[in-house]
């Protein structure tokens, strides 16, 4: 029979052999993945409401709509990237050059 795991740090290796998840920050990545979970959420209800036959959106709520669709999409890769580093902040500066990336290939779209 093996031996139960009590220390924070076999658990961390058990759960997450690839990247370098400190048991001080395991609770905030939930959370963390609340925010896309719950931008996705959004995402998908809003599509819903944009493609329905039974409710007609004039022609300022179809764009209000679309342009919450694209700030949640953004919202979904920023969530990603803090899940991303909490679970392994020893690469924080490529997260971190990455949303830079991805928000500047945003502004020049």
């Amino acid at each position: 029979m093996s031996k139960p795991i009590n220390e924070p740090r076999l658990v961390q290796q058990a759960l997450v052999s690839d990247e370098d998840l400190s048991f001080e920050l395991a609770a905030l990545v939930p959370t963390a993945n609340g925010i896309t979970n719950a931008a996705s959420t959004f995402i998908d209800k809003a599509t819903k409401l944009l493609l329905s036959d039974k409710i007609m959106l004039t022609h300022e709520q179809h764009t209000a709509v679309s342009s919450a669709i694209a700030i949640a999409q953004l919202t979904v890769k920023e969530g990603a990237a803090a899940s991303k580093l909490l679970r392994n902040p020893d690469a924080s500066a490529d997260v971190i050059a990455g949303l830079r990336l991805a928000a500047r290939d945003e502004q020049h779209a």
